[in-house]
């Protein structure tokens, strides 16, 4: 295969980074990192005031792209705590100002991105998660945990614990106290606290760090992904600590970049008092970074890590199910039929693979909302949904699955729905296409007994969908409910379902 380079680059709240790759072995040919971008001290994304540095480091990325002459440039940038409409003043901005275009990603969608290439790329995960495993991955707004058993990715929490957030409570508490130690200790406490119950404590657990560059450094060796950290490192959490003097300390002689001492003391603390909830038989940490998840996944579209952040997608939608009492009977039925008519539904809806990757989401979970009321139950699972969003998907999709559930049921989106008004143009079709099939598929099953065995499917000349469903009892319900729900397949696709029983 002829080898090709590609150019990665990276946008963060405090730096901006250029990689340059060779494929297919996607082997590192410069990696570059602009000095320090000022976080801000309302929101961490200061994009805004720190345009001109990052278009100057462009600038200069781009000259070094022109002299190795890379002809694909990808454009990423994390979104963290930046709100839409500012996004897309920003986007439009660096755009005018470089000419590239950049795609915005969630906190969700690196961390997915960063654990599977963590799953995939570190030759000791599957060894180290043979039992229990919690990865820590640190953020500048948030943290993520991930548990993982026996290699299989389990659930994911995220914690109101990013170091930028907590070192500026600590600029905040020093106008009123000399040490804010105990106060800071407090509230990463309070926040841990809350997962605490649902932490697995067994004797063979590993506790692995990820994006904590500091510890890195020291203990991971040159030509290495990983390195193991003493477990007494975590015992000096609770004795007294400068917050505000983190030069001084035990970790001194480590080389910190100045930009970043402030968050060293606040993840130290938190990564501490999560080994403390964890009881770690061993701890480690890895170098595999975001943007190695960027690089490695979406920038060259691997099938690898595309299929593992699609596993752990589909395994936090069972555990949301299950949380929330989902009929599994009634779910695996409603998944496996609107699947089947999306896959031959194809040249109507003329929807990706992706999009029937939400379809398989939305079917899991639609009926969570029914823990709360079963009466407008719909409308529960929407803001449940929203309230939970999935690891790996974007904004948009997050929206898109919670939609599809607000209208499986007994609203439709049309203008006069609020929530259906005020969807971006560009999914406001793909909510009706997936509502329309699935709110189908849902009224073959109205009586929870799963009567139907069998469908296929046939569109005739005639502009309609015959629906041949193979029965073990009558379907008078399922009729009934069906001749109510078809009228939306009708409305968007222009095509009338005909329901024809057999058996």
């Amino acid at each position: 295969m002829k080898q090709s380079l590609i150019a990665v680059i990276y946008l963060e709240p405090d730096r901006v980074s250029l990689r340059i790759l060779e494929l297919p072995k996607l082997r590192i040919v410069n990696n570059v990192e602009s000095g320090e971008l000022v976080v801000g001290t309302n929101r961490v994304a200061n994009y805004v005031e720190n345009m001109a540095a990052i278009v100057n480091n462009i600038d200069g990325f781009k000259q070094q792209i022109k002299d190795y002459q890379v002809k694909k440039v990808s454009f990423y940038g994390a979104l963290e705590d930046l709100d839409k409409v500012t996004a897309r003043y920003v986007a439009d901005q660096l755009e005018v100002r470089t000419g590239l275009e950049i795609t915005w990603l969630n906190n969700n969608q690196l961390m997915a991105q960063s654990m599977s290439c963590v799953v995939n790329h570190l030759s000791e995960f599957k060894n180290l998660s043979k039992h229990c495993l919690y990865l820590v991955s640190l953020g500048l707004d948030s943290l993520s945990l991930a548990f993982f058993h026996h290699g299989n990715f389990e659930t994911l929490w995220e914690l109101d614990l990013g170091g930028a957030q907590i070192s500026r409570l600590v600029d905040r508490l020093r106008q009123t106290t000399t040490n804010p130690q105990e106060i800071i200790q407090d509230y990463i406490s309070s926040k841990l606290g809350y997962i605490a119950p649902e932490l697995i404590q067994k004797k063979k657990t590993t506790l692995l760090i990820q994006n904590a560059p500091v510890l890195g450094k020291r203990y991971v060796s040159r030509g290495s992904h990983l390195g193991e950290i003493p477990l007494d490192l975590f015992d000096k959490a609770d004795e007294p600590v400068d917050l505000l003097a983190p030069s001084k300390g035990f970790w001194s002689g480590l080389a910190v970049e100045n930009y970043r001492k402030n968050l060293l003391v606040p993840n130290y603390m938190v990564i501490a008092r999560a080994a403390q909830l964890i009881h770690p038989q061993k701890a480690y940490v890895t170098n595999i970074s975001v943007m190695d998840g960027l690089t490695n996944g979406i920038a060259v579209n691997n099938d690898q890590s595309r299929q593992q952040v699609q596993t752990m997608i589909r395994t936090s939608a069972d555990n949301l199910a299950q949380r929330y009492g989902v009929d599994t009977a009634h779910q695996h039925f409603v998944t496996h039929f609107a699947l089947q008519f999306f896959d031959q539904l194809r040249p109507i809806h003329r929807l990706g693979n992706h999009e029937r990757l939400l379809l398989e989401i939305a079917c899991k979970v639609d009926d969570i909302g029914n823990f709360i009321n079963q009466r407008s139950h719909y409308r529960h699972s929407a803001y449940i949904l929203q309230a939970n969003p999935w690891i790996g998907l974007s904004d948009d999709d997050n929206q898109i699955i919670a939609e599809v559930a607000r209208y499986h049921s007994a609203e439709s989106p049309t203008v006069f729905q609020p929530h259906y008004r005020r969807l971006d143009d560009d999914i406001q079709l793909t909510v009706a296409k997936l509502a329309a099939i699935l709110r189908v598929v849902d009224s073959l099953d109205d009586s929870r007994q799963q009567k139907i065995k069998k469908i296929s499917l046939k569109l005739t000349d005639d502009g309609r969908l015959k629906i041949k469903a193979t029965a073990n009892d009558d379907l008078v319900l399922e009729k009934w409910s069906f001749s109510t729900k078809a009228k939306l397949f009708t409305d968007v696709y222009g095509i009338k379902p005909v329901l024809i029983e057999r058996g």
